[in-house]
């Protein structure tokens, strides 16, 4: 039987979002945004407990990667060959970054 994973905060997930994008932090509020309102078409997989918002690693990476896809498709049509590459090896990066966190470790902070 698969255990479910645990949930963490808004605040707990923006600074996860950071970790593994580099990115600076947002704020949780957008991570609410994102779950309420929603980016390019998709909703942040999240849920309201006792006034709070929760939602789980998991949830993050999916929305990362079908918000970085769109981009990367019109970046493909309209910048060439060369900035394609470039957007694909960033695409690579990032799923290197988050894969090792299912082997049991986290990827080491920038």
């Amino acid at each position: 039987m698969r255990t479910p994973e645990p949930r963490i905060s808004m605040t707990e997930g923006a600074a996860y979002w950071a970790r593994i994008t580099g990115a600076p932090r947002p704020h949780r509020c957008t991570l609410i945004r994102w779950a309420t309102k929603g980016c390019r078409g998709k909703r942040l997989r999240a849920e309201p407990l006792a006034g709070r918002w929760f939602t789980t690693e998991a949830d993050i990476e999916e929305f990362l990667r079908h918000v970085s896809q769109p981009a990367a498709d019109a970046v493909d049509r309209s910048a060439g060959p060369a900035r394609a590459a470039q957007v694909q090896r960033a695409l690579d990066d990032l799923d290197a970054r988050i894969a090792p966190k299912r082997g049991g470790r986290r990827p080491a902070a920038k």
